[in-house]
Order: structure tokens, then C-alpha cells, then sequence
């Protein structure tokens, strides 16, 4: 095929090109990091500072430095491997672009970035709980009730940007029913998120605010939560390396793959959500 027959094929016909955004990504995603790495420091120097001024930390700031220590950590490597997951797409060129190579692992890249956004939130949230009673009331409103359904609009609205490069390209009709089903439900599928992590936030009011000590149970079940999405986040970066190889600019994600993904993000925040707002004793002052 003659050279301006094979650009002409690859030509982006929508005009958005996603590498260039992904180089963004790529940035955020590393200033967050940073931001985890110097977090982490605080919770380091202020669990020192009290030890060296011969404060015996009770069992309840125990838990509490340990949840939060863990969070980050998993945030921190969240938002690494985002980062390097961001900038091999920002290298993505010529057909990959408009075959839906690209396009697949924005998806990907998009669920692994806006998951470990959400632990660093989290761990934000254990950080201040118990020092300001309606600061932390704010934060946990915030964290368990809005930020999960922009999360899965975020990642939801990756599947538009896969119809139109899996569309016709001499047409220029993106792929359908992929291009209206993602248009139709995106919408309602948030409010299903906000509904139920509004739900689950008022029911979880008193269990928020208890005095009473958690067990040992709960407490390490609270504690594997944040690694929860940092295994969604290292499967959805494996999916990206094994289904997207760099040796076919044809690659991409199936259509009943893609709902998938979003099924399994949109499960996994409002398991974070639920967990939250049933957490025990995260409102006490």
C-alpha cells in the first residue's frame, strides 16, 4: 500500500489525540505519587515525635497510623505504576491511535488512575479522622458518597473514546452499539452510584461515630481494603501489557471486555464506599 494510502488510513478523524493528553496524566499521576511519598513522611515524623516525647500510642492511634501508613503505600504505588503506565500510552503513534490499540489502554490507564486517586483519598481520610469531629464528617461525605460516581463517569466515559476509533473510519461513524450504549447509560450509572453510596453513608451514621474498640478481625479486614484496588490496579496494568502488545497497532480490548472493566471499577468503588461509611469509630473525635 503506497505511503499517503497508509496515512490516510491512520488519520484521526475525531481530532483527539490521546497521547498528547496522556503525557498530562502521565505528570499528575507523578505529582501525586509525590505527594503519597511526602504524606507518608508526616505520618512517620508525627508517630516518632510523640514516641520521643514519651507518649505510649493507645491501641486505637496504632491502628490508626497503621491504616493510614498502608493506604499510602498503596496509593503511592498505585500512582507509580500509573504513571508509567500513562507515559507508554503517551508514546502511542500512527494507526495505534485510530485502531483502538490506544484507545483500549487509555481504559485501563484511566481505571488504574482514578483507583489509586481514590486510596490516596482514603488515606487522607484515616490521616485526619479523630482530629477535628466535623472536618472528618466532610471528608468521609466527600470521599464515600461523591467521589465514586465521578470516579465511574471518568472511566465510563473512556468507552466513547473506543467506539470512535473502532468506528468507520471512511464514514466516520463511530462503533455502534458501543458509541450509544456508553452515551445512554453513562448517566444512569452514575446516579446508581450515588444513590447507593448515599444510602450506605446514612445507614452507616452511628457505626461512624462509636466509642466502642474494633475487633481483630475487623480490624485487619479494614486494613486489606486499599489492597484491594491496588490489585485492580496491577491487573488492569497486566491486561495492558498481554492484550495490547506493541507489535499489533490493531490490538484492543473487546466491546464485552470494556463493560467489564467498568463492571469491575464500578463494584470495586462502591465496596470502598460501603467499607467507609460503615467503618467504625472513623467520625470519633
Amino acid at each position: 500500500m503506497p505511503a499517503e494510502q497508509i496515512s490516510a488510513a491512520c488519520e484521526l478523524w475525531t481530532g483527539f489525540d490521546i497521547s498528547i493528553v496522556a503525557r498530562n496524566y502521565a505528570q499528575l499521576a507523578g505529582l501525586l505519587a509525590g505527594f503519597a511519598f511526602v504524606v507518608i513522611n508526616l505520618v512517620l515524623d508525627r508517630a516518632y515525635r510523640r514516641r520521643s516525647d514519651g507518649h505510649a500510642p493507645g491501641p486505637r492511634e496504632i491502628e490508626h497510623e497503621t491504616l493510614t501508613g498502608v493506604a499510602l503505600m498503596n496509593a503511592f504505588l498505585g500512582l507509580f505504576l500509573t504513571a508509567v503506565q500513562y507515559s507508554l500510552l503517551a508514546g502511542e503513534q500512527g494507526c495505534a491511535l485510530g485502531s483502538g490499540r490506544a484507545a483500549s489502554a487509555e481504559l485501563l490507564g484511566g481505571i488504574s488512575f482514578v483507583a489509586s486517586l481514590y486510596i490516596l483519598l482514603y488515606a487522607i481520610v484515616q490521616f485526619v479522622s479523630g482530629s477535628a469531629g466535623t472536618l472528618i464528617r466532610h471528608c468521609v461525605f466527600i470521599v464515600a458518597v461523591l467521589v465514586p460516581p465521578i470516579a465511574v463517569f471518568f472511566v465510563e466515559a473512556t468507552l466513547t473514546d473506543l467506539a470512535l476509533s473502532l468506528g468507520d473510519q471512511q464514514t466516520h461513524r463511530p462503533l455502534q452499539p458501543l458509541w450509544d450504549d456508553a452515551n445512554r447509560l453513562s448517566v444512569p450509572i452514575t446516579v446508581a452510584i450515588a444513590v447507593v453510596g448515599a444510602i450506605g453513608w446514612f445507614l452507616g451514621r452511628a457505626r461512624r461515630r462509636s466509642e466502642s474498640p474494633i475487633g481483630p478481625m475487623a480490624g485487619r479486614i479494614r486494613t486489606a481494603f486499599p489492597y484491594l484496588s491496588t490489585v485492580v490496579i496491577i491487573a488492569a496494568i497486566v491486561r495492558s501489557v498481554a492484550a495490547l502488545p506493541k507489535t499489533d497497532v490493531a490490538s484492543h480490548l473487546s466491546v464485552a471486555e470494556s463493560w467489564l472493566w467498568v463492571a469491575v471499577f464500578a463494584v470495586l468503588m462502591l465496596v470502598q464506599s460501603v467499607a467507609l461509611s460503615f467503618q467504625q469509630g472513623v467520625e470519633r473525635s
